[in-house]
């Protein structure tokens, strides 16, 4: 029974180089708040349970969208950013996935309201227009 044998390295010959890191790319732009709404529809707001994605308030945008590209020279991925959160939409790979993508950005956890607590968080507000 014979054993193959990887043949012996010859010092002299180049060595190949790794290929780089993949390069993430982030674009963030900013749209009215209103056009945003209007598009996410009934993904907003988000609903207890699910994971956002927070931005860093660094980059002054906090309503429009943002892009990440994964691989130069290929389509990225646009997401809704509404008051400075990326929430679940349709094609949702987000939470720490996405949020490691982009600098600075944190994934977040809305919470699960507590029993016999009503809808925000249990303050009412009346407004006048004396």
């Amino acid at each position: 029974m014979t054993t193959p044998v990887d043949p012996p390295v010859d010092p002299t010959d180049p060595v190949e180089p790794e290929p780089p890191e993949p390069t993430v790319t982030v674009t963030v732009f900013a749209l009215p708040r209103e056009d945003v709404l209007s598009y996410l529809g009934p993904s907003w707001p988000p609903t207890p349970g699910s994971t956002v994605v927070r931005i860093d308030p660094a980059v002054g945008v906090t309503d429009g969208g943002v892009s990440v590209y994964e691989t130069p020279g290929r389509p990225g991925i646009t997401w809704w950013l509404i008051d400075g959160v990326i929430p679940p939409q349709g094609a949702w790979v987000g939470g720490d996935v996405l949020a490691a993508l982009i600098p600075g950005a944190v994934a977040e956890l809305i919470p699960e309201p507590e029993p016999g607590v009503p809808p925000g968080g249990g303050a009412w507000s009346v407004s006048s227009t004396e």
